[in-house]
């Protein structure tokens, strides 16, 4: 009897440390710098979702962005200046969520924002990606997270290996700018466990945005429904 529960219990742990294996290395530390990238670039664009916190700014005018990112879909918030708007992607269609503070320091409508605060109230404004508001307002930036290549930009031109690094619990190894200062370079820590997505991208001059979620299902992002939303040029109406 004491031997078949003792058999029971080790194919209980067995199952349970297969269960929670941690991913296996691959083998990103015996690459050349710009194949890291490379291979990093190819996963993050072929990952169904992921999840990213961006921080930046100075103490003064501090820049936090928090954003679900599913498919082409995008879903969270940037605060910046003491104002937050959320913002919304869905296909081809943009919506923005500003409070009053927002929509005074960001989008530039200071004697008009309590109105327009007020008459849209907990809609969605609906935007056209080419309104010059979003530019103004750097929302175009945010809303690129969505666009699988818009760190292809990002990439410096003269690449080399760092120190591994541990970030959240994620085993990576760094790929430096090595024309650049410290304070100014660019540094892409990539995970040297499983899949090879890039786990922190840091832009210089204190702008870092984290990557996580990458494994986690994520619920649909969806448009409003119609009785949620309104048009910009309806709210730009009512002064």
């Amino acid at each position: 009897m004491r031997a078949a529960v003792a058999a029971t219990a080790m194919l209980l742990l067995a199952g349970c440390a297969h269960d929670t294996a941690t991913p296996a290395e691959n083998d990103l530390t015996d690459l050349p710098a710009a194949t890291v990238v490379d291979r990093s670039l190819a996963a993050f664009k072929s990952a169904p979702s992921y999840h990213v916190e961006v921080h930046g700014g100075d103490a003064s005018k501090p820049l936090s962005i928090k954003l679900a990112v599913r498919g082409e879909n995008l879903s969270g918030s940037l605060t910046r200046d003491g104002g937050t708007t959320e913002i919304l992607k869905t296909a081809t269609n943009f919506y923005i969520r500003p409070d009053e503070t927002f929509w005074a320091t960001e989008l530039g409508k200071p004697e008009q924002a309590h109105t327009y605060a007020t008459f849209a109230g907990a809609r969605w404004i609906k935007v056209e990606h080419s309104d010059p508001l979003l530019a103004t307002a750097g929302l175009d930036g945010t809303f690129s997270f969505a666009d699988r290549t818009f760190l292809d930009s990002a990439v410096p031109k003269q690449l080399a290996l760092g120190d591994p690094k541990d970030i959240g619990g994620v085993p990576t190894i760094t790929v430096l700018d090595t024309r650049t200062t410290k304070a100014a370079r660019t540094e892409i820590s990539v995970a040297t466990t499983g899949e090879p997505y890039p786990v922190r991208w840091d832009f210089g001059l204190g702008t870092v945005a984290d990557f996580t979620a990458y494994e986690t299902p994520s619920d649909p992002i969806e448009d409003p429904a119609p009785n949620a939303m309104v048009d910009m040029k309806t709210v730009l109406r009512h002064t």
